[in-house]
C-alpha cells in the first residue's frame, strides 16, 4: 500500500530534525521536517514532470540503504506510485539508480541517475542521452506539488514527536520500512552505516536517541 506521504509530512514540526544521516568518511546530513518535506516534493515533481509518474506507476529504486533512497521513496509514494527495491531488471516503468550503466541496455522507460554524496548537485560525468540527472534536475523543481496528492491509504500512527530512532543502514527495504514507521508516529530517524557500529554510543548521546 502507498502511504499518504504529504499528509504525514504536513503534521511534522517544521524545525525539528526528521532525518540525520551518518555516512562513510565522516559525512553527516541533518534534515529538518521542512527541508525533508521540500526534498520529497521536489523528487515527486521530477518523477511527474520528467517521467510522467502517476498513481499506479511502478518505480524501481535501485539505490543502497542511504538517505537519498528515503527521499526518492517518499517522492514516489507521494504521487501514488508503487515502489520496488529488488533490483529486478524488467517490468519497471521508472528506475531511480546510482548505477545508471546497469540499465542502459533496457529495463526501464525512464532512467534517473542519482549521485549519492551529500554535496552533489549533478552527476559527476556526462550522462548518456535520455538519462535524467537526478541531482541537477531535482534542484530546479518547484517547492509546491505539481500533482494531486495520493489519497490516504494508511493513516499515520499516534504522534510521538520526541522519539529519535537509531537505524542501521544495511538492507534498503528494511531501512525504508523502519524509517517510515518512525515518521508515521511523528518521530525522527538517525541513520548510520554499519561502519559506525563502534560509534553507536557516542551517536546516541549526541543525537538524543531514545529508541530502540
Amino acid at each position: 500500500m502507498t502511504p499518504s506521504v504529504l499528509s504525514t509530512l504536513a503534521q511534522w514540526e517544521p524545525s525539528a530534525p526528521r532525518l540525520t544521516w551518518y555516512g562513510q568518511d565522516g559525512e553527516r546530513v541533518d534534515l529538518s521536517g521542512r527541508v525533508l518535506a521540500n526534498w520529497v516534493v521536489k523528487a515527486a515533481n521530477l518523477l511527474v514532470s520528467e517521467c510522467s509518474a502517476a498513481p499506479g506507476s511502478l518505480v524501481q529504486l535501485d539505490l543502497p540503504a542511504h538517505w537519498r533512497l528515503l527521499v526518492w521513496t517518499l517522492g514516489a509514494w507521494a504521487v501514488g506510485a508503487e515502489t520496488r527495491l529488488d533490483g529486478e531488471r524488467s517490468g519497471s516503468e521508472i528506475v531511480v539508480t546510482d548505477r545508471p550503466d546497469r540499465w542502459l541496455d533496457g529495463g526501464a522507460d525512464d532512467l534517473v541517475a542519482v549521485a549519492l554524496p551529500a554535496l552533489a548537485r549533478a552527476w559527476p560525468t556526462a550522462l548518456p542521452p535520455g538519462v535524467i540527472d537526478g541531482a541537477a534536475e531535482l534542484m530546479g523543481q518547484p517547492d509546491e506539488p505539481l500533482f494531486a496528492a495520493a489519497p490516504p491509504r494508511r493513516a499515520p500512527l499516534a504522534a510521538d514527536p520526541d522519539q529519535r530512532v537509531l537505524l542501521i543502514a544495511e538492507d534498503p527495504a528494511t531501512l525504508v520500512e523502519q524509517a517510515w514507521s518512525a515518521w508515521a508516529q511523528g518521530g525522527s530517524a538517525v541513520v548510520v552505516t554499519p561502519r559506525q557500529q563502534a560509534e553507536l554510543a557516542s551517536i546516541r548521546d549526541q543525537e538524543g536517541v531514545r529508541a530502540p
